[in-house]
């Protein structure tokens, strides 16, 4: 008995763990402040001394915005070349390091150390956008990439949040959280919740 029982600790010690995925709350896709109000409350900040810890909810209604899916063909809220919906999104927040399945609406743990915290710094989040290299040009996702971030600009303006697009990215740091290129990592954004 006690022989199986350490055979069978000895196997999950080395058999990797299922990776936690949580199913977001449904996003809220009405209300907020008009579109115009919107672009013109749109405004770059960089510090975030007062952010607070998203909640699900928060962290739902952000991620449908910046590129969750709207119609039941999976066209998103960004629009991309060729419709390839290349660009993935990852978020790191003070519980973790997560990668967004817009389709499924979820978040998927990555396992890491918090290589990524420092990088969020003061904000509530810190986005991450990246592509599937094998799906698009680099050219292209470039400025799906923009779409993706003007969303979440306006998105932000309408919450009274506050953001940042960061063209500057420790893409080698990145890359190996997600297991992803170093090519592949495009920019990041950090969004400042009050």
């Amino acid at each position: 008995m006690k022989q199986s029982l350490f055979a069978l600790l000895a196997l999950c010690a080395v058999l990797p763990l299922a990776a936690e995925t949580l199913t977001l709350p449904a996003p809220r896709k009405t209300g907020g402040m008009p579109l115009a109000e919107a672009l013109s409350a749109r405004r770059t900040e960089r510090k975030f001394p007062d952010a607070v810890k998203p909640t699900l909810q928060q962290l739902a209604d952000l991620l449908w915005a910046a590129n969750g899916v709207t119609r039941p063909d999976g066209k998103r809220t960004a629009p991309s070349a060729r419709n390839c919906q290349e660009i993935e999104l990852a978020v790191a927040t003070a519980d973790g390091v997560f990668t967004y399945d817009a389709k499924a609406n979820t978040l998927t743990r990555v396992e890491t150390d918090d290589t990524l915290d420092t990088l969020r710094g003061d904000a509530s989040v810190y986005l991450i956008l990246h592509y599937d290299r094998d799906a698009q040009k680099r050219e292209s996702a470039v400025v799906d990439a923009g779409f993706v971030g003007q969303n979440v600009y306006l998105w932000c303006a309408s919450e009274g949040w506050g953001t940042v697009f960061l063209g500057t990215v420790d893409r080698r740091r990145v890359a190996a959280v997600l297991g992803c290129g170093e090519d592949e990592v495009l920019y990041a954004q950090k969004i400042g919740i009050r």
